[in-house]
Order: structure tokens, then C-alpha cells, then sequence
């Protein structure tokens, strides 16, 4: 559930930040420190999709960084990610910035945009050399106009496949909530039918 990004290789984004980003920086030679400082990062930013623990517990794991970690989130998000930004505190917080619904530059060659999707948010990150365009929506509750569009306009599109159906948890785990009750919209109740439709 954690994605990394870069306009230059050398300056890198994370679309969320999972509980295995330390293995996933140990398994990528490019998000490591350079030799100069073994405090130093290449990872200059975090886009949080939402506040689930999967999407942001990494960001504890960044506690030894120079500099307080950047990230991009909802007000939502924020608000209910404030534990962390007590337990951050002392290693020097979080530089947390508000995201926008039009595009913004971010680093050398990209520019972002964020989609809100009710309890989550999607990012567009754009090329800005080429133009060409990617989706990156890993928790998607239901399907508005903007998403859409979005898709159609996207050249690689990463979305939400966690549930087939709505009741699929709670054939192995009974009482476990729905796909819909915790932000997911089955891939058979539209999703599926909605990407065959895309070019990405």
C-alpha cells in the first residue's frame, strides 16, 4: 500500500507510508541515505490517501530523518493521524501541508492534485514534460465524476482491488465489517466495468 515516486531519481515522493517501509528502503538502493549522512534521505514527501494504519504507520518509522517529514493530507486525515503527531514530536514533528484540488508543482518535473473521495483522498500526479498522467487511488468508497474523469484522462491507473464483494470478509471471519463499511467499493459493484473502459 505504499508507492514511491520521482520526477529525477534523486528527490523521491511516497504515496503513503506502510508499516514495511523500512524493509521496502532496504529492498531500494535509491530511497537509501547517501554516504554523506546516514541521516539524510532521498524521500522528501508523503501523500497520505487517508488515515488507516496501513497507509500511515510508516510514518513513525521516519522519526531519524534531519528534517521533519513532509506530507500531504486532508484536514481529516490530519486530525485523526494527531497521535503520531505526538509521538513525532520529540524526534522534531511533522511538516504537514494541505493538498489542493488543482495542480500544483512538486519537486522538478511534477505536479499533483489531490481528488477527495468522501473518507479518502486520490492523487494525479502529472509529468510535467511529457503531460502524461498517473492515478493512484488505493481506497476508494464510492465512484464520483471527478474520479471518473480522472481515469480516462490517467496513462497507468493503481486502484482499490481490496474486496470482489461486499460480504467477501465475512465468509472467512464472521461479524467482520463490510468492503462498504470500511471505504472500499467492491470491484463487482462497478469498479471492474469502469477501468475496462480506460486506456491506462
Amino acid at each position: 500500500s505504499c508507492i514511491a515516486i520521482s520526477g529525477d531519481d534523486n528527490r523521491w515522493s511516497l504515496i503513503n507510508a506502510s508499516p514495511d517501509l523500512p524493509q521496502q528502503i532496504e529492498s531500494t538502493p535509491s530511497l537509501q541515505p547517501g554516504s554523506d549522512s546516514l541521516r539524510n534521505t532521498p524521500i522528501s514527501g508523503v501523500f497520505l490517501t487517508n488515515a488507516d494504519l496501513d497507509h500511515s504507520l510508516g510514518l513513525v518509522l521516519m522519526r531519524q530523518q534531519e528534517k521533519p517529514p513532509v506530507v500531504f493530507a486532508s484536514d481529516d486525515t490530519r486530525a485523526a493521524l494527531r497521535w503520531i503527531d505526538l509521538v513525532l514530536q520529540p524526534f522534531g514533528g511533522i511538516e504537514w501541508r494541505t493538498v489542493a484540488p488543482d495542480f500544483e508543482s512538486f519537486g522538478s518535473s511534477i505536479a499533483f492534485r489531490a481528488l477527495p473521495l468522501g473518507d479518502s483522498l486520490a492523487f494525479q500526479f502529472r509529468d510535467e514534460i511529457s503531460g502524461a498522467i498517473a492515478l493512484i487511488a488505493p481506497a476508494v468508497g464510492k465512484i464520483t465524476n471527478g474520479l471518473q474523469t480522472a481515469i480516462h484522462q490517467a496513462k497507468a491507473v493503481f486502484f482499490d482491488g481490496t474486496f470482489w464483494s461486499n460480504e467477501e470478509l465475512r465468509t472467512v471471519r464472521p461479524g467482520a465489517r463490510t468492503a462498504r463499511e470500511m471505504n472500499h467499493l467492491p470491484i463487482s459493484e462497478g469498479s471492474l466495468d469502469l477501468l475496462r473502459q480506460a486506456s491506462a
